[in-house]
């Protein structure tokens, strides 16, 4: 558990609380963003690793070419992750 600050009145509250103890304001929308940023998360790793390893078996079967594309595709999924991650903080 975390402690997050309400948008309204800035009360630090739990962030498993659905809403603020203090002025009653919903919180469910930064709920939202945190699963928003998860699953993004999730999806770009998931590319990442499966663009590598399927570069790595491209290039044991001698498909060069194509294991540089693939190889490529992780990398760009990696930056965007970290840039997606940066631009929420």
């Amino acid at each position: 558990m975390a402690l997050v600050l309400c948008p309204e009145c800035g009360e630090e509250t739990l962030d498993q609380l659905v809403s603020c103890p203090l002025c009653n304001v919903p919180l469910a929308a930064n709920q939202q963003n945190d699963r928003t940023k998860n699953n993004r998360l999730f999806l770009f790793g998931a590319a990442f690793v499966g663009g590598l390893v399927a570069a790595t078996v491209c290039n044991m079967m001698g498909h060069t070419v194509m294991a540089i594309g693939l190889g490529i595709v992780g990398v760009v999924s990696i930056a965007l992750l970290l840039l997606g991650l940066n631009a929420d903080s």
